[in-house]
């Protein structure tokens, strides 16, 4: 559903979705264009209706993002909170997965947990606490984020949630477990980049997955939308967005919950 615009004309915010929508289906390099949007509030819109551009030719929403969670991230970048976006259904993998050089611009990775939904959430006054979550069918599950920053080094923030913050995808490994059963903070991450290790620590992830997840289920209810069963939630990095050769494979392993994997391989 698109919200109203804050300061943008209607037709500027439609052109400007449009640019975006091409911008991102074409691997271009990526346009700032924070100057150009007023508020958060236009920012917000603008993603909406480069989503609704999008979605319909590449297999609908599956699933959310959160960005800019960790503690003080979102305050450094003068927002009110951690940015939302959404996650296109063809950009969905499931570990063993494979990423082609060429696939994206430049691309970049996150290894995050993710919240499975397995039933509907919809839109309600207040939102939703995470509590009201941990009563719900939700499964946690070790996950990538696939990014595209398109020679992006440092966005606008407005300019980034606009674009939906360089999501391109993600992998989904498991087993998973659900999340009533998970104590988030004794997970142990490992991260190894072929034969390198990048992380290896106990309570990496940036904020509580539940937490997360109901900042995401909050956005979308503020916005009149349902969280469909199937529905995958990113619930924050464990490691800064970084690159990775190809030639070469990720490993994401995540204790009682499983691993991912991606391989990168190399142009021929």
């Amino acid at each position: 559903m698109t919200q109203p615009d804050s300061a943008m004309a209607p037709e500027i915010a439609d052109r400007i979705a449009a640019e975006i929508a091409a911008e991102i289906e074409t691997r271009a390099p990526f346009v700032d264009r924070g100057a150009q949007i007023p508020d958060l509030a236009a920012a917000y819109a603008l993603q909406d209706r480069v989503r609704d551009i999008l979605a319909p030719r590449h297999g609908g929403i599956g699933g959310r993002k959160i960005a800019w969670n960790a503690a003080g991230q979102a305050a450094a970048m003068g927002l009110p909170g951690p940015a939302v976006a959404a996650v296109l259904g063809d950009g969905v993998r499931h570990s063993p997965a494979a990423l082609r050089e060429g696939d994206l611009r430049s691309f970049f990775f996150e290894p995050e947990i993710a919240a499975v939904l397995e039933q509907d959430i919809p839109p309600r006054a207040g939102g939703y606490a995470p509590a009201d979550l941990a009563a719900m069918a939700i499964r946690l599950h070790p996950a990538f984020e696939l990014m595209d920053r398109r020679d992006c080094a440092a966005p606008s923030p407005f300019a980034a949630i606009a674009g939906g913050v360089f999501n391109a995808g993600l992998v989904l490994g498991g087993p998973g477990a659900p999340a009533r059963e998970v104590a988030h903070g004794a997970l142990r991450s490992v991260v190894r980049l072929g034969g390198e290790v990048l992380l290896d620590a106990i309570g990496a992830a940036p904020m509580a997955p539940l937490v997360a997840a109901a900042l995401i289920a909050s956005h979308a209810s503020a916005r009149g939308e349902t969280l469909r069963a199937g529905e995958i939630l990113l619930c924050g990095a464990h490691l800064p967005p970084r690159p990775a050769p190809f030639g070469t494979v990720l490993h994401f392993d995540l204790g009682a919950l499983g691993a991912v994997e991606l391989g990168l391989e190399a142009a021929q």
